[in-house]
């Protein structure tokens, strides 16, 4: 019997008031299901949220208005690799014994899942209670300062809920850029820029220098910052705005170095070495997270965890660069063992998830979007599935850059379905996509605007002994997961 992607409301069975939550939240500006033209129209600004969360008596986690933050607090923004990152360093916190709160976006099932404890989403009846407590601030602060949006609002519910929740640390995913996303209202511990790459260029900027420029946005005046990014030129505005902010910068291969090796069957070893005080000695552990891209984030987390379990850090930085009005913050006790055991057995839904099916088939799930994100998909193909066929199920956004992406997934790949999904409107017409395919690909791309028969044809291609990969985009991975765990002799890997 076929099934249709399209299913039925998979709320209907929560009740109503659970109904109407959601849709007081979905009935507000949400650039995530706006398309590209229409997101760069909305006027990003900070003073919504801020007005908000002080409504919500939540002013203690502001940096306007605390000199540091009520509780350790990691705020990580990046092209690629924050929400890895920001997921890695949460699990490391709570297995050290920390009640710790996680913020991330977009959700890939569930609007809860943005909203976790200990790694645990928030419930449905706590979503409900949180809605209803928000509402009265929400209309004060509408009355003066115009509409509030979906992610301004799902922010201050994140931290309504970790204050209710006496969340020991916070550990913070940026929405969209930085300098102007809703999370920039509050006050770090520590800051992280993981990448620069090119994405959603219509709101950051078409260059890597500007879109630098917005996600170090987020550094704070005498805040530590891990970063990432290896671009020469965006390195070089992520490292002038820690000068300008008096913030000590921790770079990856200057002040801590990683070296990653693949596992036989999935994931890898990561080797990390601390070389600039107060980060911390060589330490090796596995990952259970598949891709070298992984065992780099997995670095960056440790860099992280590594200035939390110091504290505030002075001695890396040159007294003429305290800011005295912060005082320091303590240090965690964050032993290595409880670290490195966390980041061994955290899995990621839909980051280069793999899948072993029946008939010796590898189903890979992965939400990459970007062309810097296939490209780490596609490194990982070049040495997981070098011997095996490949057979690729793409659907993306229309504000995303699909040329690029298909022309790296076409030198790796046997065959190419270009699919959509039905979740949300941004979706690319599959049937555009085909003139992205190179001219030199060995077999010409199907089109299959149904994503889970676009699976079951892929899924028969790729039997026996083949890899078939999903990705594209989080709404695509969404409305397929679930059919592809449901598949017989489904394991995650």
């Amino acid at each position: 019997m076929t099934t249709s992607s399209r299913t039925s409301d998979p709320f209907a069975c929560e009740g109503d008031q659970y109904r109407d939550a959601l849709l007081y939240l979905y009935d507000r500006i949400n650039y995530e299901r706006l398309a590209g033209v229409g997101a760069s129209r909305y006027p990003f600004r900070l003073q919504r949220v801020t007005e908000l969360l002080r409504r919500l008596h939540l002013q203690n986690y502001l940096h306007a208005d605390a000199p540091q933050p009520k509780v350790p607090l990691v705020h990580i923004a990046g092209t690629k690799g924050k929400g890895s990152v920001a997921t890695m360093v949460s699990a490391a916190l709570a297995a050290c014994g920390l009640r710790t709160g996680l913020y991330t976006s977009p959700h890939l099932h569930r609007l809860e899942e943005r909203f976790r404890i200990n790694g645990n989403p928030c419930s449905a009846e706590e979503l409900v209670s949180l809605v209803q407590r928000v509402k009265a601030a929400v209309h004060d602060v509408e009355q003066s300062g115009g509409g509030i949006s979906f992610f301004e609002l799902t922010t201050a519910i994140a931290m309504l809920h970790f204050e209710a929740s006496d969340c020991d640390a916070i550990v913070i995913e940026v929405g969209l850029g930085g300098r102007l996303d809703s999370t920039n209202v509050l006050a770090p511990s520590v800051s992280a820029v993981t990448s620069i790459g090119l994405d959603h260029q219509h709101v950051l900027g078409h260059d890597l220098p500007t879109i630098a420029a917005e996600k170090a946005g987020i550094i704070k005046p005498g805040v530590p910052v891990v970063s990432g990014v290896e671009d020469p030129e965006a390195a070089s505005v992520v490292a002038e705005r820690a000068a300008e902010m008096g913030s000590p910068l921790f770079w990856i291969g200057r002040d801590f170095t990683w070296r990653g090796e693949p596992l036989p069957r999935w994931g890898s070893t990561v080797r990390y070495e601390g070389i600039t005080p107060p980060l911390g000695p060589a330490c090796s552990l596995q990952l259970s997270m598949e891709g070298r891209h992984q065992a780099r984030n997995a670095a960056i987390a440790l860099a992280i965890v590594d200035l939390l379990r110091a504290g505030r850090g002075d001695e890396a930085r040159p007294p003429s660069h305290l800011d005295a009005a912060r005082p320091a913050s303590p240090p965690l006790d964050l032993p290595q063992p409880a670290v490195a055991a966390a980041l061994g057995h955290l899995q990621c839904e839909a980051r280069i998830e793999g899948i072993q099916l029946r008939d010796d088939v590898l189903a890979i799930i992965d939400a990459a979007h970007n062309e810097d994100s296939i490209a780490a998909l596609c490194n990982c193909l070049i040495h997981r599935s070098a011997d095996r066929p490949v057979t690729v199920v793409f659907g993306t956004s229309l504000d995303k850059s699909a040329e690029p992406m298909l022309k790296s997934l076409a030198k790796v790949a046997e065959h190419l379905i270009l699919t959509r999904f039905h979740g949300n409107p941004r979706f690319r017409p599959p049937a555009e996509m085909t003139g992205f395919v190179p001219e030199s690909f060995r077999d010409s791309p199907e089109v299959i605007d149904d994503p889970i028969e676009a699976c079951r044809r892929g899924l028969r291609r790729a039997t026996p002994g083949g890899t078939i990969v999903v990705c594209g985009s989080f709404f695509l991975t969404a409305e397929t997961r679930h059919w592809l765990l449901q598949q017989p002799g489904a394991e995650i890997l």
